[in-house]
């Protein structure tokens, strides 16, 4: 009855204002003139409700207490609006302890009475953003609009109101309004600070805030992802600045640096070095400057830059100095200083305490391996067998008999050397100890392939699915390993066999991701078979489903590649590949590939040294920079080019073709 009661209430009132506003000239007000003596009583009534409010609010207050002073608040308020109807903040006040129909409703009139009515322009902003499904998937178009000018209307009232500012960037990303979210993420880094958080966690995660660092983030991110990269720069360098252990900030900082050009990153040294200098301290920063001036060529001035840090730092902290010097390190065998890039690596070996006993901390072992592996990659890209074997060795003693390191090493060496038999009968001593290591189950699979004997290593795969080990890895299921089977028939050029393999494995997987791996094996393998036209559908079926798959991506574009077709399409999907992974060598080694195609040989040749910077045993990229030095008439850095190739291949046509290329250039 006393619902029923409330709801005539308000309906009275609309049917009054509906008249008064059809029959009034401009500036009447929206109801009869109230008395003074009844705006008195209503405003009596507003603060009779808000005192019953406050009842509520105390600590320890039961809930039969809490109930009673609600139900005393909502008559209050109900009696304030039959005294004076024009009383917006008594419609806001009982809005607030309404169900959201008809809170949606009361804060209506409220604005409508007065437009400058804050707190119901908030409750209706959040009650249009729930309807709007803003977490969903969907928007509901109506809601969402009626959401945005909710907001707008807040921001009119309170031009630094976080909350509002944060739900219009959500709505404008959710709708593609770049520019505007873009403006909104700015408007709240220049927020004041809000406190109240609840509505904005409830909406999206524990998890989230209306802080400025957050909106700092993400208006990063959405630089970074428009390629607006100096603005992501400056804005993301602050953040890391001020907090070093932003992980997020430090991620995208990273994306921005490596997809910016040669001016970007110009101006991005200048910009962390502005930071460094105001945070001399902050390790993170110090080597993002060295890597930026690394990029643009300045490997003196990178190498410097870390100097100087590990100077100031002196021996308080062995761990940083060490991992310094691997930087320093990685800056020399990038520029193909070998022996200094070994002797730093050495010295960083002898900062953390790793001497000549064997290692007992995890902490230790972690970082000899990190270490060791390097100095070891560093041998084979000079070419220095002996000294890699004797790097492998020395792990070996440190790290102990019982850890793989060194033998996995060792057998990787082997491998690239063309000594199969030799790393066969390896795999197979320590598979006796090691008998479910499946990394070496895998690994003796992959040197039978290169051997010729596909059929033996593909028996090795089966037996996991046949006979399942005692403790199944959670890596290496029979999707898994149909899918490794898929890849050993396409290495041995089995290409119908890799097809039907690549079936099986799609009929197992249970996931999109899944299922997108086997289909992407399956247009491998159609590919090599002579079936481009099927290959080419294939991936373009995955890319309407995901558009932003790079492996997809990648694959469609060296595919276009190597046949020569629609290639300024074809680097087009690689730049994108690219883009989301940009420091995966097999798409920067298509990407300058495909910059060689189109005549770009200035680009082509900048991407294949960067594949190799990151892969230096990849036969695929030392041949095609070997192609595109003849093409540059540099005969001699062409056959060295193609030679390196030679060592790294693994595949007998691959090795016959580049001996081919050699011996018609050797009278050149």
């Amino acid at each position: 009855m006393k619902k029923n009661k409330y709801l005539l209430l308000i309906a009275l009132i609309l049917v009054c204002i509906f008249y008064q506003n059809l029959f009034a000239q401009p500036q009447t007000s929206p109801t009869p003139e109230v008395s003074r003596e009844n705006k008195e009583k209503s405003y009596a009534k507003l603060l009779e409700a808000q005192r019953y409010l406050w009842n509520t609010r105390r600590q320890g207050v039961p809930e039969n207490v809490i109930n009673l002073n609600t139900k005393l608040a909502k008559e209050s308020l109900q009696k304030a609006i039959e005294l004076n109807p024009n009383l917006s903040e008594a419609y806001t006040a009982l809005a607030e302890l309404s169900d959201i129909e008809d809170a949606a409703m009361l804060s209506g009139i409220a604005v409508k009475i007065n437009p400058d009515n804050f707190g119901a322009h908030k409750l209706l902003a959040r009650i249009y953003s729930i309807r709007s499904r803003i977490t969903g998937t969907v928007l509901d178009p109506n809601y969402t609009e009626k959401a945005i000018n909710e907001w707008k209307e807040i921001t009119r009232l309170d031009p630094r109101n976080a909350e509002a500012w944060a739900f219009l960037s959500k709505f404008y990303e959710k709708t593609n309004k770049t520019e505007e979210n873009i403006a909104a993420l700015k408007k709240w880094m220049a927020a004041s600070n809000s406190l109240e958080t609840f509505f904005y966690r409830r909406m999206f995660g524990a998890q989230e805030d209306l802080s400025a660092e957050n909106a700092g983030t993400k208006l990063g991110a959405a630089l970074v992802k428009v390629n607006r990269t100096r603005e992501a720069i400056d804005v993301l360098s602050q953040l890391v600045a001020d907090d070093p252990e932003n992980e997020i900030a430090i991620d995208l900082l990273r994306q921005a640096i490596q997809g910016g050009d040669v001016g970007t990153s110009q101006k991005t040294v200048e910009m962390l070095q502005q930071a460094v200098f105001a945070n001399s301290g902050n390790l993170v920063l110090v080597e993002m400057l060295a890597e930026v001036q690394a990029k643009t060529g300045n490997f003196e001035d990178a190498i410097k830059t870390l100097r100087k840090t590990i100077s100031n730092l002196g021996e308080s902290n062995n761990a940083s100095v060490a991992n310094l010097q691997i930087t320093i390190g990685d800056f020399y065998y990038q520029s193909n200083r070998s022996e200094e890039a070994i002797n730093e690596y050495e010295k960083a070996l002898k900062a953390y305490g790793i001497e000549k006993t064997v290692l007992t901390t995890d902490d230790q072992r972690d970082f000899a391996t990190r270490v060791f592996e390097k100095i070891i990659k560093t041998y084979k890209n000079a070419g220095k067998i002996t000294e890699a074997r004797a790097a492998i060795e020395r792990a070996r003693v440190l790290l102990g008999k019982s850890d793989l390191f060194a033998d996995k090493q060792l057998i990787s060496l082997l491998r690239e050397t063309k000594k199969q038999q030799e790393a066969l009968i390896l795999v197979r001593s320590l598979r006796r100890s090691f008998g479910e290591d499946y990394v070496l189950m895998r690994t003796e699979a992959t040197i039978l392939t290169e051997s010729g004997k596909v059929d033996d290593g593909v028996a090795i795969i089966k037996n996991l699915i046949v006979n399942k080990p005692a403790v199944p890895s959670p890596y290496y299921d029979d999707f898994s390993n149909y899918l490794f089977i898929s890849g050993l028939y396409s290495q041995a050029k089995r290409n119908r066999e890799a097809i039907i393999s690549a079936q099986q494995a799609l009929s197992l997987a249970q996931t999109e991701d899944r299922k997108q791996l086997a289909i992407l094996s399956m247009a491998t393998a159609q590919h090599q078979s002579g079936d481009f036209k099927t290959a080419e559908e294939t991936l373009r079926n995955i890319l309407k489903r995901t558009p932003e798959n790079p492996i997809a991506l990648n694959n469609l574009g060296y595919f276009l590649l190597e046949r020569n077709e629609k290639i300024a399409e074809a680097v087009e999907f690689i730049k994108k590949a690219v883009k989301i992974d940009s420091n995966n060598p097999s798409y920067l080694d298509s990407l300058g590939w495909g910059f060689f195609k189109l005549g770009k040989f200035e680009e082509s040749e900048k991407y294949l040294k960067e594949a190799l910077r990151l892969n230096p045993s990849s036969s695929n990229s030392y041949e095609h920079l070997g192609d595109l030095y003849l093409k540059l008439s540099k005969i001699e850095q062409a056959k060295t080019a193609w030679q390196k190739a030679i060592n790294f291949a693994s595949d007998n046509d691959a090795v016959s073709r580049l001996m081919a290329k050699i011996a018609k250039n050797n009278n050149n």
